[in-house]
């Protein structure tokens, strides 16, 4: 396919040049240059409780990337518009001012974003422009995934071989980075340094995270040739850097799910699912993701705060806001468990394992609706994404996909036990623990175990429920479903 004119590339979770479906083909197709826009929704944003430290992640990810266009001859132009809604005109606006033919686009998968696109394809199609929107969030389109009688999968396991055996037969390749195209002559617009509503509650974000796609390409290599390996025996030990850290990454698309599979690949002699167990393991993770981001398509209602399954909705939970706010404080008294929030609170980003046992504390523990948790997580990660952080907060509260059955509830002292055993996560994020002396090192753990006087010497809350009564009360509410 060829045009002789311009495109309009719309950049949305694609802040990249490489491995980016709808520049590659833009760059490809266009004969008078390419044009990239990206569109900031404010209102839109906070109605999905996107967070501040995420928003700043995106505007930093955008300069970077405004420069790499730059280089390509492609400028970067930034227009704001209060929701989705407003988001088609303003693109069909932008095409004809500059000459463009069509717009190109990376596919989006949640309820919204799906309308949204579907209004500016009409749009654009009505206007007798072109609208082409490609795969770049997923490894596979969803829908093109299914159960032999066509249904999709609301299992991961047998998801996964369906997607490998996809992939094995398509391949996993990863596109580069386009040439310079045609000079267009258009200035490139201003990426604002901040937005009204948006400020980041963690104050060193820009040295914990880094924006831009170079960025995102050196750590995954680092990760690739440092700790790959090892990912299995040290990924749920919050303590040691044994993950990759990429969801940032992944979230803005400054690094995309084919990227990374094809390292994890390369690094095991071009296998996905055999070979070296850290890799394997790795790859397995990434699957999980792309499992919820079809999830969303299969079962749209999981979009709209409902749950995946529909019988759960009759759970009558805890309303209790001052236990709420202990959880989102930090202030259980259940140290691994405010470890794990205090982190989040601190630098935007939690360890995966403790993203499972805060979300169960607050589900099973306190018996409080995971639909609060979910948007407490969303309005405080830097990585937050609807698929992926539903899908975990829908399997510790056993309403979701694959969830962990009901009678299945994290214990969070043997959970702290085994997977910070020598406490070193704790005493960095509960610094009042950290004068537990060594002799009394395993209380640190359950600072219940300290006879009362030790504990009157720490400024640190008693537990706000009792683990043993919480699961019996879990139990009986489910049932009674």
């Amino acid at each position: 396919m060829s045009i002789d004119g311009r495109l309009l590339v719309w950049f949305r979770a694609d802040l990249r040049t490489a491995d980016n479906a709808a520049l590659a083909a833009a760059c490809q197709h266009a004969g008078k240059g390419v044009v990239a826009c990206f569109t900031i929704c404010p209102d839109q944003w906070r109605e999905h409780d996107r967070s501040g430290v995420q928003v700043d992640f995106v505007l930093r990810t955008l300069r970077e990337l405004r420069g790499s266009l730059a280089a390509l001859n492609i400028p970067l132009i930034v227009l704001s518009v209060p929701r989705f809604a407003a988001v088609p005109a303003a693109l069909l606006s932008l095409a004809r001012e500059h000459g463009c033919q069509g717009v190109y686009f990376n596919r989006e998968y949640e309820v919204n974003e799906l309308r949204r696109d579907a209004a500016v394809a009409a749009l654009f199609e009505r206007s007798g422009l072109y609208a082409r929107g490609f795969t770049d969030q997923t490894l596979a389109e969803p829908g093109t995934v299914r159960t032999l009688d066509g249904k999709y999968f609301t299992v991961f396991s047998p998801f996964k071989r369906a997607l490998y055996k996809a992939l094995e037969r398509d391949g996993v390749s990863v596109l580069p980075a386009p040439m310079k195209q045609a000079r267009t002559g258009i200035e490139a617009a201003d990426v604002p340094d901040r937005l009204d509503g948006f400020e980041s509650h963690v104050t060193d974000a820009a040295e914990l995270w880094p924006a831009g796609e170079s960025h995102a390409i050196s750590r995954l290599g680092r990760f690739i040739e440092q700790r790959l390996a090892a990912y299995k025996s040290r990924r749920d030990l919050p303590a040691v850097d044994g993950t990759s850290a990429l969801s940032p990454y992944l979230v803005v698309g400054a690094v995309s799910p084919r990227q990374c599979v094809r390292a994890a690949m390369d690094a095991n002699a071009g296998r996905l699912d055999s070979g070296g167990e850290g890799a394997v393991h790795w790859i397995s993770e990434v699957a999980w993701r792309e499992f919820y981001k079809h999830i969303l398509v299969g079962f749209p209602r999981v979009c709209m705060g409902r749950a995946f399954k529909p019988d759960t909705e009759r759970l009558v939970w805890e309303t209790s806001d001052p236990l709420f706010d202990a959880w989102c404080r930090g202030q259980t008294g259940v140290p691994l468990v405010d470890a794990g929030m205090r982190q989040m609170l601190r630098t935007g980003w939690m360890h995966n394992r403790l993203r499972m046992v805060t979300a169960m504390y607050l589900t099973k523990d306190l018996f409080i609706d995971w639909r609060r948790g979910e948007r407490f997580f969303m309005r405080h990660l830097i990585d937050g994404d609807l698929g992926p952080n539903n899908g975990g907060w829908q399997w510790s509260a056993s309403t979701g996909t694959d969830a962990a059955p009901y009678f299945r509830i994290f214990n969070p002292v043997s959970q702290s036990r085994r997977f910070d055993p020598d406490a070193a996560f704790i005493k960095r994020y509960v610094p009042e623990l950290d004068g537990i002396d060594a002799g009394e090192s395993s209380a640190i753990h359950d600072p219940e175990e300290l006879p009362m006087l030790l504990r009157t010497r720490f400024n640190y809350p008693r537990p706000i429920v009792d683990h043993a009564k919480a699961r019996d009360r879990v139990m009986a509410a489910f049932k009674g479903l």
